[in-house]
């Protein structure tokens, strides 16, 4: 099984993923290392401070990776693996002033922060993940316990509950997004 789980910088990916992998006893993979130990890396991004990676190479290098078993990666770069080896995409989701605080206490610059949170606000992951192929669960992290976040997804897994898209919708809550970004400066 190879589940990935994808969301803005912030939203709890790592946290869960710990988390869940002890109770599936799955293996975590580290993408972003994977993908500079193996070139996928195309160039550094000064303006975003972020990796650029080679999409096409990166799911030939993680069918290499993945063996008999079960694995988790959580990266916001996940999604990009493409939908034919993936049992489940989960795209973490939290609420934009609480994601702020969150990569505040990680020292993020103004400038990432603000990007992160358009980022957040306009369903970046979730619509790159949906338009890429995956079956996506959607969760909103904001004032859930990790234990809980894991237990959905197992759920999710066993098919006891159904997967959902679309439920969380920031947008509509910050209509002027644009304002609630001039004033998080």
């Amino acid at each position: 099984m190879l589940l990935i789980i994808s969301g803005t910088p912030g939203v709890g990916k790592s946290s869960v993923a710990k988390e869940l992998s002890k109770k599936l006893n799955a293996k975590l993979v580290d993408l972003e290392k994977i993908a500079k130990e193996n070139n996928i890396v195309v160039t550094y991004d000064k303006k975003a401070k972020s990796y650029v990676v080679d999409e096409s190479k990166l799911t030939k290098v993680i069918k290499k990776q993945i063996k008999d078993g079960n694995y988790i990666i959580p990266s916001h770069l996940s999604h990009f693996i493409s939908p034919k080896i993936v049992d489940l995409c989960v795209v973490l989701r939290c609420n934009p002033k609480e994601l702020e605080k969150r990569l505040k206490k990680r020292k993020y610059s103004k400038e990432k922060i603000k990007e992160n949170i358009l980022a957040e606000i306009l369903d970046v992951c979730l619509i790159e993940a949906v338009e890429i192929g995956h079956k996506v669960h959607e969760i909103n992290t904001t004032n859930k316990k990790i234990s809980e976040i894991v237990d959905e997804i197992i759920k999710v897994l066993k098919k006891r509950k159904k997967r959902k898209i679309g439920v969380v919708k920031w947008l509509q809550e910050y209509q002027d997004f644009k304002k609630y970004l001039e004033t998080s400066r």
